[in-house]
């Protein structure tokens, strides 16, 4: 308390909005999480990606040899940030929050599309970190007691906020498909975890709570397009929570075009991502958890669809990405999803967590579409020297079936065992 309050009353002093005597604050806060283990099948470590590895998504034959190395954010994304509340009486406030992934290992903002890029393509996966400053958030916002928050910028989407009290293993970034870069929390891409442009509305009602959002495209001549839909409706009281969530979005662009890509001879060079894809997403979750004892358990069940676009762009166009360029292709043949998922934890002591969870993604086979489904299986022992640092392992295997992951491992894993401290 005491250094939060220093650090309350330096930024006050630099920033000249920090007043103690109004109920005002600003807060510097942050996580740092670093992770030392393996993955059975893997390209090189990239130190601009969020999680620095890829273990989640399906691996090209080419990498048949495993990686070992010091990892980011095995249970959380590294971040700093800053936050703060200004009182403005009535049970009214105005908050802000700026909010920075970082890759520990090697000191760099976290950059996915970077890592994607070129000559450093080493991990096959888009995130929707990469690169900005405040990759996390940025926005600012009011907050009234009865009526609820509404929040401006860039924030996260209400099914990724879902899935952070969820997951059952507390979305760990290198343990769960759910939480690796925000995987799955909005039309089952990670670009989406988070929008930009975003207008988001949340509130309670006793043990209901409800939210709504919608970004802007910023598209001349086209108000839809580029834009996004959520919406959210949960209860949580006496020990159970049930929370359904939906999304939309109107011309997306995504990568994942070059998992499994050898960076020795690839064609995407200097700035370029490669293929891109552009689609319009659809998503609906349910999650529901129920505490006994010292137990808690969580389920869930996530359908998301990739359809053709609303407004397709010319085939072979060169678009933006992240400050990176790539070729467009539309999609043609929509993709239908999955997502099941189910575990918990089990507190041995208030410092010793045990968590399991499963998680089976299933594509369903269809025009244009190879069918398959990707099994992960993943356990979690996180210990608390104190109520800021714990120390834990981790451990996932995953196994890949049907046609869809023809001409990739069958098989990969990884183990890992880390420090995290929080400010």
């Amino acid at each position: 308390m005491k250094k939060r309050l220093l650090a309350t009353v330096i930024l006050g002093s630099v920033f000249g909005v920090a007043h103690a005597d109004d109920g005002s604050s600003i807060e510097l806060y942050g996580i740092l999480d670093v992770a030392v283990g393996g993955v059975e099948h893997s390209a090189n470590a990239n130190p601009l990606f969020p999680a620095t590895v890829n273990p989640v998504s399906k691996v090209s034959t080419k990498f048949n040899q495993p990686v070992y190395g010091m990892f980011n954010g095995g249970i959380s994304d590294s971040r700093w940030g800053l936050r703060g509340t200004e009182d403005l009486g009535g049970g009214m406030q105005a908050f802000f929050d700026l909010e920075s992934g970082i890759n520990v290992p090697s000191g760099t903002v976290n950059n996915a599309a970077g890592a994607i890029a070129g000559s450093n393509n080493s991990v096959g996966a888009a995130s929707a970190l990469s690169g900005q400053l405040f990759n996390r958030g940025a926005y600012v916002g009011l907050r009234q007691t009865d009526y609820g928050s509404v929040e401006l910028g860039r924030t996260t989407t209400l099914g990724f906020d879902t899935i952070t009290n969820y997951d059952p293993i507390f979305a760990a970034q290198l343990f769960s498909p759910l939480g690796f870069s925000g995987s799955y929390s909005a039309g089952g891409i990670t670009e989406g975890s988070r929008t930009d442009n975003n207008i988001k509305y949340t509130n309670h009602y006793g043990p209901f709570n409800y939210g709504v959002s919608y970004s802007l495209g910023g598209v001349a001549g086209s108000f839809g397009d580029g834009s996004t839909m959520g919406a959210n409706l949960g209860y949580e009281a006496h020990n159970f929570g049930i929370q359904a969530t939906y999304y939309s979005a109107r011309d997306a662009v995504h990568s994942g075009a070059l998992v499994g890509t050898n960076p020795i001879g690839s064609t995407a060079i200097g700035t370029n991502v490669g293929a891109l894809t552009l689609n319009d997403d659809e998503d609906f979750m349910i999650a529901a958890k129920y505490a006994v004892g010292a137990a808690t358990f969580k389920a869930g069940y996530e359908h998301f669809e990739l359809k053709a676009p609303s407004d397709p762009d010319a085939a072979g166009a060169t678009v933006n990405y992240y400050g990176y360029t790539g070729t467009i292709t539309n999609t043609v043949h929509p993709s239908k999803n999955n997502v099941y998922f189910a575990g918990g934890d089990y507190k041995l002591t208030p410092m010793l967590d045990l968590a399991a969870g499963v998680y089976d993604t299933q594509t369903i086979a269809s025009t244009g579409v190879l069918g398959g489904n990707q099994l992960q299986y993943s356990m979690l022992v996180d210990y608390h020297l104190s109520h800021r640092t714990d120390v834990y392992a981790g451990y996932m295997f995953s196994k890949y079936n049907g046609a869809a992951f023809a001409g990739f491992e069958a098989t990969n894993y990884i183990v890992a065992t880390g420090i995290r401290t929080m400010f």
